[in-house]
């Protein structure tokens, strides 16, 4: 018999002639096998009905799992019981870096700690990479995936399902006895056929229990659901699965008698990866911002030694302040304009005042004994004062008349309702701000020869003999204040501006 109803099987698969007549034995034999199964009273072969004792069935899974349902929901609490999974399997040393790395311990320990923490952190995050090696990585996977498997087990829905049953039935009642009446298994084919699909594993070496110690702790001691009735209903739930009923009845049901369940893709989170990185990026950040307090502190500092209290606001249009509108809407920022005021500041109050009257000094009235030296300073200069019409142009193609402005201002206007604007605005702000860059870095450049040079003629005037300049004596009586003085100063301005410009434009070595 069970080789004759095999090769039926092959036969209805394979298409052959008789294909129809061999679908109904195969369905008979199916319908036999319900009338045989244990759990037959679940289905009502004759009339294609599922009993209210099917229902029942489930209704009992619903009031078992319901509590978990609520408390799975709940992102927050997802969120903690990751952290806990993590915790669980790592070391002391290891628990003990991640107490460091709290968002709350490392604000703790910004307060007291010094320029060195950042290189702290950056060592904490080492040791705590190498606390997560491989074995401990895959038992917080396995632990966790499982109870990805709970969670989704919980959280299919049993109300709408058992609402087919009795329509009356109230959610998260469970004071009342529900009405349930038997129902046409066709209304409920696709119900069965996902609640198979997410059914929990059944491996003997699945270690439910650890899963349920966690979630005990995470709902501060309180069982998620008792781990010996979720034992006793894993039991019912695989004895049920081997019985192949509800296979059966959606084979009946659905005249396929060949139709089996689709499981669905195990969950496969790799949590600790995830939380590592998580991590790392956490720490990542906050040591940026260590990184980025410092370098604005400087940056003020700088600002302060430079142009003392003067304002650096030189442009029109190309300012932190114009640029708001832009920073609004999520759009690219004027990234330089901060370090290109300060530029046309520095050249038009220090460049094109003392540095040209000190270089009339110095350059032309100098008598150098290296003509290449005499012109490289020379050229340094004029390299940085000449750049400030280029700069004017860079700011004035943002006015009313210029070739930047209108096309902004009419694509501002537009954004909002037209997303594919925001392309088309980055884009010409990012070409400011490398035309910006550009312009910044060809000055710093100048002015690293320029500062080379004043260093050496501080240097010259304090020889005996002199090296470089031949008549000092006479440029010591042209100056209105003392020339080796003047020279320092004049060398420290330009050597704090040349870093306030790499800080600035964040070229600076961290």
């Amino acid at each position: 018999m069970p080789e004759d109803i095999l090769n039926k099987v092959i036969s209805f698969i394979a298409g052959d002639s008789d294909g129809g007549d061999d679908k109904q034995v195969l369905l008979k034999q199916i319908a036999r096998e319900i009338q045989q199964n244990k759990y037959a009273k679940f289905y009502h072969v004759r009339q294609g009905e599922a009993d209210v004792s099917f229902a029942q069935y489930f209704y009992n899974i619903y009031k078992i799992v319901y509590p978990a349902w609520v408390y799975l929901k709940d992102p927050a609490n997802i969120s903690r019981i990751k952290h806990v999974t993590i915790e669980s399997f790592l070391d002391k040393p290891t628990m003990d870096i991640i107490k460091r790395l709290t968002p709350e311990a490392v604000a703790e320990r910004r307060k007291t700690a010094g320029p060195g923490i950042s290189k702290e952190l950056e060592a904490d995050l080492a040791a705590l990479t190498a606390g997560f090696d491989s074995p401990k990585l895959a038992a917080a996977d396995k632990c966790y995936n499982l109870i990805a498997v709970l969670n989704r087990f919980v959280s299919w829905n049993y109300y709408a399902f058992l609402k087919k049953f009795d329509p009356s039935l109230a959610e998260k009642d469970f004071s009342s006895t529900p009405k349930f009446s038997s129902l046409n298994t066709d209304i409920i084919m696709a119900d069965i056929s996902a609640f198979m699909s997410i059914l929990p594993s059944f491996e003997s070496n699945d270690d439910w229990k650890t899963v349920f110690e966690i979630l005990k702790y995470c709902k501060g001691g309180t069982d998620l659901i008792p781990f010996e009735i979720w034992n006793g209903l894993l039991s019912n739930l695989k004895d049920l699965r081997q019985s192949k009923i509800l296979e059966c009845m959606v084979r009946l049901a659905s005249g396929n008698p060949v139709w089996e369940p689709k499981a669905a893709p195990a969950p496969h989170e790799q949590l600790s990866s995830v939380w590592l990185d998580h991590k790392n990026a956490e720490i990542r950040q906050v040591i940026m911002d260590i990184a980025d307090s410092q370098r604005n502190t400087q940056i003020a500092v700088l600002e302060k030694t430079v142009f003392g209290s003067a304002d650096t606001i030189r442009l029109s249009f190309y300012t932190k302040e114009k640029g708001k509108i832009l920073t609004q809407k999520d759009l690219a920022a004027y990234v330089y304009a901060p370090a290109l005021n300060h530029l046309v500041s520095f050249i038009q109050d220090f460049m094109s005042k003392e540095m040209q009257e000190l270089g009339d000094i110095m350059l032309v009235r100098g008598q150098w004994t290296n003509s290449s030296a005499s012109r490289a300073m020379s050229d340094g200069y004029h390299d940085v004062v000449e750049i400030l019409p280029e700069i004017t142009a860079l700011d004035e193609s943002l006015s009313e008349e210029g070739g930047n402005g209108p096309r902004l201002r009419g694509a501002l206007l537009r954004v909002d309702r037209d997303p594919g604007q925001a392309r088309y605005i980055n884009s010409i702000i990012t070409t400011l701000n490398e035309e910006a860059l550009n312009i910044i870095n060809r000055a710093v450049q100048s002015l690293i020869i320029v500062g080379k040079h004043l260093k050496m003629l501080v240097d010259d005037s304090q020889k005996k003999p002199y090296e470089l300049i031949m008549n000092w004596k006479e440029l010591v009586q042209v100056s209105k204040t003392p020339i080796t003085q003047r020279l320092a100063d004049d060398y420290k301005k330009v050597n704090y501006f040349v870093q306030l410009m790499l800080l600035e434009t964040r070229q600076q070595e961290e």
